[in-house]
Parts: structure tokens; sequence; C-alpha cells
């Protein structure tokens, strides 16, 4: 009787080890990328009825249930994945939760997961992270430390390969470079202009390092605040890297430079 007791003992403890495995931070990125796929397939259905000439589809009361409860399956494993070490999970809900829709506390969130995959070595969340979280930049504040920290940590991801070469393209949510945000929408429905910006937004590894290039371009300054060859460097490696500069800013530094030099 004893002997049944501890066999039956064992097998339980065998049973709740069984229940209880360590789920891996891949795991929990394949589940996103399950959910994910789910939630794109929904979209392009909508978009097919939109170029059908379908009316304008409002969810049901079920169907934003479904689609509320999809997106917090994607940030919930994207989250446990990110936990786990994931560098791209951590990316990716960085770029989930960078909505002007969203709170100030959720932004910060999504500044901090930026920072952690750009301390990881991911270059596309340096470039997340200037357009998200660099506000010293925004007020003038040029040699504020923390933007002056970033700065650095551009130029030091720039000076090697990307760690992460292989996930790119990644989804960007902004580009100075290779999206102008004053060009008109056209005629296509307003479901297919999100996703024709989405697609504009899917960067390889080469157009990020333009973003970068870019960025340091416009925002470097020297010790007397002011451009100077440096700047013009960057430029010239945004622009061998296919950066379109929309606005002419790169002539108004050039500009700015050769004056400061005569």
């Amino acid at each position: 009787m004893k002997a049944l007791f501890t066999c039956m003992l064992a097998l339980g403890l065998l049973f709740s080890a069984a229940c209880e495995r360590v789920v891996t931070p891949d795991e929990y990125f394949a589940s996103a990328q399950r959910v994910a796929e789910k939630i794109q397939r929904d979209a392009d259905e909508r978009i097919r009825r939109e170029g059908a000439g379908e009316p304008e589809l409002a969810y049901t009361p079920e169907q934003l249930r479904n689609a509320e409860g999809d997106f917090a399956a994607l940030a919930d494993n994207l989250k446990k994945a990110s936990d786990g070490g994931h560098v791209l999970a951590t990316y990716l809900l960085a770029n989930l939760q960078d909505n002007p829709m969203f709170s100030e506390r959720t932004r910060m969130e999504a500044c901090g997961l930026y920072q952690k995959a750009m301390d990881q070595g991911l270059l596309a969340a340096a470039v997340g992270y200037y357009h998200l979280c660099d506000k010293a930049y925004e007020r003038f504040d040029l040699q504020n430390a923390d933007h002056l920290k970033f700065l650095q940590s551009l130029q030091q991801l720039l000076s090697k390969p990307d760690a992460y070469a292989d996930v790119y393209p990644l989804q960007a949510k902004h580009s100075l470079c290779f999206v102008d945000e004053r060009a008109p929408v056209g005629q296509q429905g307003k479901l297919a202009a999100m996703r024709a910006r989405a697609v504009a937004l899917l960067l390889s590894e080469d157009q990020y390092r333009a973003e970068a290039n870019y960025i340091l371009a416009l925002t470097h300054v020297n010790e007397n605040d002011r451009h100077d060859g440096q700047n013009i460097a960057y430029l010239d490696n945004a622009e061998a890297l296919g950066c379109k500069d929309y606005y002419g800013l790169s002539a108004m530094i050039r500009s700015e430079v050769k004056a400061s030099a005569e």
C-alpha cells in the first residue's frame, strides 16, 4: 500500500511538472506571430471589401470584442517574450505602444522598450526612440545630457554591423528619409492608404542606417551649438544610402556650414 501511494505521488509530481513546463521566449514570440497573422488576415479582408466599393464597415460588438482580444493577446505574448530577452519582441511591443492615442504612461513604457532593444544592439530601436522619446532636442536643449547620451548610442550602433541584421526589414512608425508626410493620399480608400503607408515604412537595415545618419546630421552640434563638417559627413552617408531629404534640410545645413567656414 505504501509503495502504491509513493508511486501515485511520484506520478502526480511528474504530471504537475509537465503541466508547468516553462514556455520559452521563442514560443511566446511564435504565439504572437500567429495572432498577428490573424489580425493581418482580418485587415486584408476589410481592405478588399473597401476596394470593392462596399460602404464603410463598422465593427459589430462581437467583432470589436474579438479585435480587442486579439490585440491584448498580441501584446501579452510580446511582453512575455520581451521579458525573456527576445529583442525583436521588445521592439515590436514598443512599436505597438508607440501611438499618439495612448496615454503618457504608455509612451514612457514604449520609450523604455525602445531603450532596452537599443541597448541590445538593434539600430531600428534607436530610430524609434528618437521620434518618440528624444524630447530634449524638440525643446532646443541641444546639450541636454540624455540627448547627448542618445546621440552617442546612435553613433556606436552605426559604427558596427547590426547584431540583429537578419530580422530586417522592420516596421517603423516614422521616416525622415523614405516617406513624404506631405504627399497627397490619392484616391484610394482610408484603409488602403493606411496599408500603403505601412508598406512604405517597412525599412531595410540600410534604410535604418540612412535614417540614423540623417538624424545625426540634423541633431549634432558642436560646442558652439552650430552644425559643422561632421554634419556634412552624416548627410553624405544618409544620401548615399538613399535618403530623399524631402524637406530640403540638407541644403540648409550645407549652406550654414559653408557660411560659417568663410
